[in-house]
């Protein structure tokens, strides 16, 4: 939100609440001085009344009672919430010398019972004086009489009501009369015009924005101006007699109703329904119960209703004050319209009240206090959803622009301006990448949160090294000149032509600044950042270009010792490769034109084969035989690895099952599983539909954990795991030993069997360290009651040496390569009775997995 935006939008509330205040002094100052006029030495006049509380009186009793009417004031006669029947002696006293036309007027459209009597001072007969039938007389209640010079006259008025309890009697001058009645008219008119134009204005934004708040605000208007025209009576101008007479027997239950709308319009202006919580719950059931009361109030009398009503009403008000407040405790600086709005309405609706009830001075003001609330009420609001619906605005375009949890902003703020500096013809200009050093490792190790946290301090620290370059172009609104991008990377565009200082200058400045602040948990890494770079036009002109050229030089800058590179056209032609081989790699998938090798897998104590690893091999029809190397890591970046896993899993299966009831073979098969299955949420339901549909029993499968580090303390990992093993799936480690698997890493894992990487198995007795590392590692596997595994037995002496060790089972070239599952089966049929009969002669070739 701009300066000149914000001063405008508080410029025209000023101007509408100055405008408003100047209108209600000058109908105060008017009125008054009506009060005033009327009730001086021209005019004056007397009451009396009686209270019939059982409405047993009838006008004949009232005149043999004239003596028991007790005098008082105009303000202090005891209206109360009741079916009482009032009734009152007015003498009205000409002072003046002239004849004056006046009004009889009662102020309360809601009367069931406006009876006048007139009689002369010295007689005790009364007439009825017959009320007209029109419009004006329902929404005003009065009768016309003139009073000549120096005359009095009395009248008997009986006055009864179910609705407002106060009614005031009033005798005015015509010409008064009639500013009184246009004043109402007017300020009525105003409000009707208010409310049909937000009621217009709202379901423009409801159609825009289908956003149900705007039609809980309709709601609300039309509950206002149903309330309004059986406070008012004005009702009668707009709707016809009968309508308007339903609308007054209706009132408290649209009452319900206005405040249902406001308590529902709390909870969605302020957005309690997007995190559900307490408050929020309380709110809803609040509603519910206040429909509840609005039902059962149809069946009980008017004066319980309201007894109901005014006692519900103040908790909503104080509940719905407590969610606003909760709210701006929240930080939501956008609801302070809203909150303003409340101030006329808790004023308008104190005032309102007790003056209907009678504990509060009659005046025109204050018997309008709540028409004129909501007035101010209604504009305020809609201030307040105009300022909703640009906040709304501004938090969708933010989230288009940065990222939700972090904050930072987006690519998408690098791509736009480097489009725009295409447009400007400026093209002089680079953009790096600034990726810290092994942060997918890193990421293993924490959780979002840290990672999160690790991010917003590289930026903050970077952007403070940045601040007074001019070099560094401003990326956004905001002047922040770096975009997160990939969620593990920044990203900035550096002014060629305006850069004084060398690029290595500027990347060992932003490599010491990230190794000062490589810190998670506490703990400040020894790592730096990875630099790639792009220039433009040289490395190309598009955004997409020069940023993927950059994080392809920031991968080749990950090998490089100064930890830094600029892109070659080399690095694209070998991305363009790998992408050509993810193609393939799908369409070899689908059709099945991946196999699977088997390597056997030896019990040292019998020599007799116990299991065999499955693994995967791939025959390129153009580009031969790739390895696993090579196309299972694109697996894995390129989101193939779980469909590829799950293929394996089918044929290893479904080969066991030939080898088990076409050949006889019982033993186990081993297939290997990644940190990335794991984490699948679907995982184990796959398991089990491929274990069920292969019928192989569970007891025969062996999973090949790897990368065991990376879900060592993940409890979907764990309990995936704990489900495989209770279900007979035998867990083996097989990366123990090699990068970040230990012992600490994988004692939370709940596995039986481990497996001794090749590194150090080969060759065993050549190393005295890689003997010790071996022979450790067994006896504390051993020591734990697990079964081992020697991946790598190349030779005999290898054989006997894992076996001293107390190796359960050995895997190697030494007893066979891994082979096609055709040759696989002649190999076992060659076995004798089951054992090996010797091992393969030849120069030892390593096998990729």
């Amino acid at each position: 939100m701009n300066f000149l935006s914000v001063t405008t939008r508080y410029l025209a509330i000023a101007v509408i609440m100055v405008v408003f205040a100047f209108v209600l002094i000058n109908l105060h100052h008017k009125f008054t001085g009506i009060e005033q006029h009327t009730n001086n030495k021209i005019i004056s006049t007397e009451y009396s009344y009686l209270i019939d509380q059982k409405n047993e009186l009838a006008i004949d009793d009232i005149t043999q009672r004239l003596t028991d009417f007790t005098a008082a004031e105009f303000h202090s006669i005891p209206y109360q919430l009741s079916t009482q029947t009032v009734w009152l002696k007015l003498t009205v006293t000409n002072n003046s010398i002239d004849h004056h036309s006046l009004v009889l007027h009662a102020d309360n459209s809601l009367l069931n019972t406006f009876n006048i009597y007139s009689f002369a001072q010295q007689s005790d007969q009364l007439q009825p004086i017959v009320t007209k039938e029109d419009i004006l007389s329902q929404v005003y209640p009065h009768i016309n009489f003139t009073l000549t010079a120096k005359k009095k006259t009395s009248f008997i008025i009986e006055l009864q009501t179910e609705g407002p309890p106060n009614i005031p009697v009033m005798v005015l001058q015509q010409g008064e009369f009639q500013h009184r009645l246009l004043y109402a008219q007017l300020l009525y008119g105003a409000f009707i015009g208010i409310v049909l134009l937000m009621t217009m204005y709202n379901l423009i934004l409801f159609f825009a924005v289908k956003d149900k708040v705007y039609l809980i605000y309709i709601g609300y208007l039309v509950c206002a101006t149903l309330v309004m025209s059986s406070l008012t009576g004005f009702g009668y101008l707009i709707f016809s007699s009968s309508l308007q007479a339903t609308i007054n027997s209706y009132l408290l239950f649209i009452d319900y109703y206005l405040v249902i709308f406001l308590l529902s319009f709390t909870l969605l202006f302020l957005r309690y329904q997007q995190q559900p919580g307490q408050a929020y719950l309380v709110g809803k059931y609040f509603c519910w119960a206040l429909i509840a009361c609005s039902f059962y109030s149809l069946t009980i009398d008017t004066i319980a209703q309201t007894k109901l009503f005014f006692s519900l009403q103040p908790i909503v008000y104080v509940f719905t004050l407590y969610l606003i407040f909760r709210r701006l405790r929240d930080d939501f600086a956008w609801a302070k319209f809203y909150v303003l709005s409340w101030i006329p309405l808790l004023i308008g609706a104190a005032i309102q009240p007790l003056v209907l009830l009678n504990y509060l001075d009659y005046s025109f003001i204050t018997r309008n206090a709540f028409l004129f609330a909501v007035m101010a009420e209604i504009t305020l609001m809609a201030f307040a959803l105009a300022e909703r619906m640009r906040r709304h605005e501004q938090d969708r375009i933010n989230d288009i622009a940065y990222h939700v949890n972090s904050g930072l902003p987006r690519k998408s703020n690098i791509e736009s301006f480097i489009n725009q500096l295409n447009r400007e013809k400026q093209q002089d200009f680079s953009v790096l990448v600034i990726k810290p050093e092994h942060i997918e490792k890193v990421a293993l190790y924490i959780d979002d949160a840290m990672n999160t946290e690790l991010f917003k301090r590289l930026n903050q620290k970077l952007s403070s090294l940045f601040e007074f370059n001019d070099a560094i172009y401003p990326l956004t609104d905001k002047k922040e000149k770096l975009c997160f991008i990939n969620n593990n990377c920044f990203a900035i565009v550096l002014n060629n032509q305006r850069n004084k200082q060398s690029v290595e200058t500027l990347i060992q400045s932003i490599q010491i600044k990230t190794t000062d602040n490589f810190v998670v948990n506490n703990i400040n890494l020894p790592l730096t950042a990875i630099v790639g770079i792009a220039k433009s036009p040289e490395h190309g002109t598009q955004s997409h270009q020069l940023i993927n050229h950059a994080i392809l030089a920031a991968n080749c800058g990950e090998n490089s010792t100064v930890k830094w590179a600029t892109y070659k056209e080399e690095s694209s032609n070998e991305a363009s490769y790998l992408l050509k081989l993810t193609r393939d790699l799908k369409v070899a998938l689908e059709n099945n034109e991946l196999e699977v090798y088997h390597q056997p897998q030896i019990d040292l104590r019998t020599l007799r084969v116990c299991s065999s690893e499955c693994l995967l091999r791939w025959q390129h029809k153009q580009e031969g035989f790739i390895p696993p190397a090579v196309f299972i890591p694109i697996a894995e970046d390129m989101g193939l690895i779980n469909e590829l896993t799950q293929w394996v899993i089918k044929q290893s299966l479904t080969q066991q099952r030939t080898l088990t009831e076409e050949h006889g073979y019982n033993h186990m098969i081993s297939i290997n599983i990644s940190g990335k299955d794991v984490a699948s949420a679907h995982f184990f339901t796959q398991c089990i539909d491929l274990i069920e549909a292969s019928e192989v029993p569970a007891d025969k499968i062996i999973f090949e954990l790897t990368e065991s580090a990376s879900f060592a303390y993940n409890e979907h990992a764990l309990s995936l795991i704990e489900k495989l093993t209770e279900l007979g799936v035998t867990i083996s480690i097989d990366d123990f030993g090699t990068g970040y698997s230990t012992m600490s890493q994988i004692s939370h894992l709940p596995f039986q069997e481990l497996k001794v990487d090749r590194e150090f198995v080969e060759n065993v007795n050549d190393d005295k360290k890689r003997m010790v590392i071996a022979k450790t590692t067994v006896k504390m596997a051993k020591g734990l009651g697990l079964e081992v595994v020697a991946e790598g037995i190349n030779s005999q002496a290898d054989e006997d040496t894992l076996r001293d060790f107390g190796c359960d089972i050995g895997q190697g070239y030494f007893y066979a390569k891994p082979m096609a599952f055709d040759d696989y089966i002649g190999w076992l049929n060659d076995l004798d009775n089951g054992r090996i009969k010797q091992p393969l002669q030849g120069e030892f070739i390593p096998a990729n997995k």
